[in-house]
């Protein structure tokens, strides 16, 4: 039901291949990688993939993906957004797909996820924009009702971010109230080797 109120998933895939497609990736950490899609989506971008979930019934079902379509170079393990068993500065790119709005603590876990980040490394959020459907609170256990840019960019400069670029996608034709708009961000973590400096939000799409 909430993916019928948003642009069909292959837009949003292809908008996420190409935000992390223009340099190699050695190790991509995918965080609440839930059936594991983003791994089995983006496998030929890096040599070696994580994705981490505290559900373990939906980790056997992401291990049961990856094995169909013979990603061999990812695996899956559980654990806490909040307080990853992984090592500081370990990861090129860190992805939170559809995670953020269940989190109470969102600014805590982009703090978390950029303690993986090598300098130069990039977090790709993908979540909603703003929206009033306050039934995805009770129905859906949705903590927040979207994100705008602002609030995100603020996220990313505490945790140590540089704002790179911010994306909106709505679906086309839409005539009524009950609409979600998929935004994608991305940042790099301050420190990049090839001295890249600071940006700030850029290749601002209007939504569809």
């Amino acid at each position: 039901r909430v993916r019928a109120l948003h642009v069909d998933e292959a837009e949003v895939e292809r908008a996420i291949r190409m935000s992390l497609a223009d340099r190699p990736i050695s190790f991509l950490v995918d965080l609440g990688t839930g059936t594991g899609r983003v791994l089995e989506l983006l496998g030929d971008l890096y040599e070696r993939g994580l994705g981490i979930d505290t559900n373990q019934a939906m980790l056997a079902y992401a291990r049961a993906n990856l094995d169909r379509a013979q990603c061999t170079n990812a695996q899956v393990r559980q654990g806490d957004l909040h307080n990853l068993a992984l090592d500081d500065g370990c990861a090129d790119v860190v992805v939170m797909h559809q995670v953020l709005h269940f989190m109470p603590d969102p600014a805590k876990a982009i703090i978390e996820a950029t303690r993986l980040l090598r300098p130069g490394g990039r977090l790709l959020i993908v979540d909603f924009a703003p929206h009033e459907l306050e039934y995805l609170r009770e129905q859906y256990a949705h903590e927040r009702l979207g994100f705008a840019d602002t609030q995100i960019a603020g996220w990313f400069t505490e945790a140590g971010l540089d704002p790179l670029s911010s994306q909106s996608l709505a679906p086309s034709g839409a005539n009524h109230a009950e609409i979600l708009t998929v935004s994608l961000w991305l940042a790099q973590r301050v420190g990049d080797a090839d001295g890249a400096g600071s940006t700030v939000l850029a290749n601002q799409m209007e939504p569809a």
